[in-house]
């Protein structure tokens, strides 16, 4: 849980950031997150000044920036959208690689591409 008003999360400047909103309101710079979005921090910066709303609760992820350009979209990450495709065919097939999901609703059929010829 973060405090309610301004405060300053220290970075390690050589990492690429993250700031996952689980609950409430974080504000960083202009932009206002709320719960399930990404504001995204590249590598660079020593701190993140945020401003934070009542019980607001965020989730800050940071590490190495990746060699290569990365391609994601929906919940898939890879090197180009050919895998991006191979990816979303395994789960729709409930391919062993992406492991059981156990919840009432079950798995989640992922939305076809932007780019995939309908």
């Amino acid at each position: 849980m973060l405090r309610t008003g301004g405060t300053v999360l220290p970075l390690r400047r050589d990492f690429e950031h993250g700031l996952v909103v689980l609950a409430g309101a974080v504000q960083v710079g202009a932009q206002v997150l709320g719960p399930g979005r990404l504001g995204y921090l590249g590598a660079g910066h020593d701190e993140l000044p945020l401003r934070v709303g009542d019980g607001a609760r965020a989730l800050l992820l940071g590490g190495e920036p990746f060699a290569d350009r990365l391609v994601m979209w929906w919940n898939f990450v890879a090197r180009s959208r050919a895998e991006i495709d191979a990816a979303r065919a395994d789960w729709q097939a409930g391919a062993d690689r992406f492991g059981a999901v156990a919840t009432a609703t079950g798995r989640i059929p992922a939305p076809r591409p932007p780019w995939a010829v309908r």
